[in-house]
């Protein structure tokens, strides 16, 4: 892999090359020019907060009861042994972020804790919980180091993409992050360098048909990465990059199969990014990836890589948004390394009025699998209404539908569940100070 860690070095040349611009006042990657209808700040709705000191604490609580048609994201066509699929479910999520108010520096942190509980299938009841924090120390003007860390527990969903089996209880599992990075300008030029840690630690499950233990130690990895990005501002409005990672997983034990899944992968690609007033602005990165393993039998993956967000303005109460991504994911599948995840997603957010908030969204993703014949497709809308009450309190009621199809040549029972379709009624009520 030392080519890919050379393209990676490379960038950091370039941007030295053409750094011959001397320092600006202002920052020509500012790209506040143009608000979007969720951004908007709404101060007569917006939550004050309580300060102490120099923090500003914004406690929530978000208390939410749903419907779902299909609460195990099981085919119409299992066995009888499911019966009735549909469920009612409530949610709690109280959460806290506290913020600095400093002109220079900032640390912020945060933590939340979501309790669900089925009406019918208590075996769908969880609990999670996370905490984070975040800094950035200004070393000068334009000129920051950042860091940060999270730590959360968490249950995979039903509808977790790529899992080959429905568990009794849904999947439990840690995941703890750090990271550490460089931001600096100079002129047209500005680099961003980050070192990213990611630790996945999965609890045994239990197959729902068979009642067989499911070992999932072989999911446990670390993962850690490397990005380096230079970009040159062609204009106040827009900005062109060359972005690189260099990503490395290693995993703790050997598949049931007995394969090493340890890899090596990189990204590189070219991309624009842009904030034309009362227009348009994003960004915008396509390139080539490539992800190898430690072992003989799994293959190379590679193509192409996508990764971009573009909103546009047509009115200031109007916000169309596309986002699209292509990336190498980890699988939860024993006979393979990975497998690319192509995503796009197409949305409208409408301002009706100051206080009520109307959003459409639909999507669409596909997974398509290295070493074995299996790729997913998953299709999906969410319709949404908010209604801002005042500073402290809001609602929200959403549809979602949701489905996926799975193409797969051996397809055994467990593959088969994977089949679902689900309609879901979200009402949220939304207490924040």
């Amino acid at each position: 892999m030392s080519s890919a860690k050379h393209l990676l070095t490379g960038l950091v040349v370039l941007g030295a090359m053409v750094a011959t611009d001397s320092a600006m006042a202002e920052s020509l990657f500012t790209r506040d020019r143009n608000v979007s209808v969720l951004q908007r700040e709404r101060p007569e709705y917006d939550a004050p907060g309580i300060r102490a000191g120099s923090f500003i604490i914004k406690p929530k609580v978000d208390l939410m009861a749903g419907y779902s048609d299909n609460v195990f994201a099981v085919s119409e066509d299992v066995s009888p042994e499911f019966g009735d699929r549909d469920d009612y479910y409530f949610i709690l999520r109280p959460s806290a972020r506290v913020a600095s108010d400093w002109n220079r520096h900032s640390l912020s942190g945060g933590t939340y804790v979501e309790a669900w509980k089925h009406d019918r299938f208590d075996e769908n009841n969880v609990v999670n919980y996370g905490v984070f924090a975040d800094g950035r120390l200004d070393v000068r003007r334009q000129m920051a180091l950042v860091a940060g860390g999270s730590y959360d527990l968490l249950h995979e969903g039903r509808k977790a993409t790529n899992t080959a089996f429905l568990s009794v209880d849904p999947v439990e599992y840690e995941r703890s992050s750090v990271y550490g990075g460089i931001e600096h300008e100079l002129g047209r030029i500005r680099y961003r360098g980050r070192l990213n840690y990611r630790n996945f630690d999965f609890k045994d499950a239990e197959d729902f048909v068979t009642g067989a233990e499911l070992d999932q130690d072989f999911r446990d990895r670390e993962e850690t990465s490397v990005l380096l990005q230079a970009g040159y501002a062609v204009t106040r409005d827009s900005s062109v990059f060359l972005r690189g990672t260099y990503t490395e997983r290693s995993y703790d034990t050997l598949t049931p199969a007995g394969l090493n899944r340890d890899s090596q992968g990189y990204t590189i690609s070219a991309g624009v990014d842009f904030d034309i007033t009362r227009l348009a602005r994003g960004s915008v990165a396509v390139g080539y990836l490539q992800e190898e393993f430690d072992d003989a039998a799994l293959e190379t993956i590679d193509g192409l890589s996508i990764d971009g967000a573009v909103e546009w303005f047509p009115t200031e109460t109007l916000t169309a948004r596309l986002q699209a991504s292509r990336a190498v994911r980890a699988s939860a599948l024993q006979e393979t390394g990975g497998y690319i995840a192509s995503d796009i997603t197409a949305g409208l957010d409408y301002e009706l009025r100051r206080n009520i908030i109307l959003s459409a969204t639909a999507g669409y993703g596909e997974s398509d699998y290295q070493d074995i014949d299996r790729t997913e497709e998953r299709y999906g809308i969410n319709l949404a209404g908010q209604y801002l009450i005042n500073r402290y309190l809001s609602t929200k009621l959403e549809y979602t539908y949701e489905q996926q199809e799975v193409d797969n040549a051996a397809a055994a029972p467990s593959f088969f569940l994977r089949d679902y379709e689900t309609n879901e009624i979200l009402l949220t009520l939304t207490a924040q100070r």
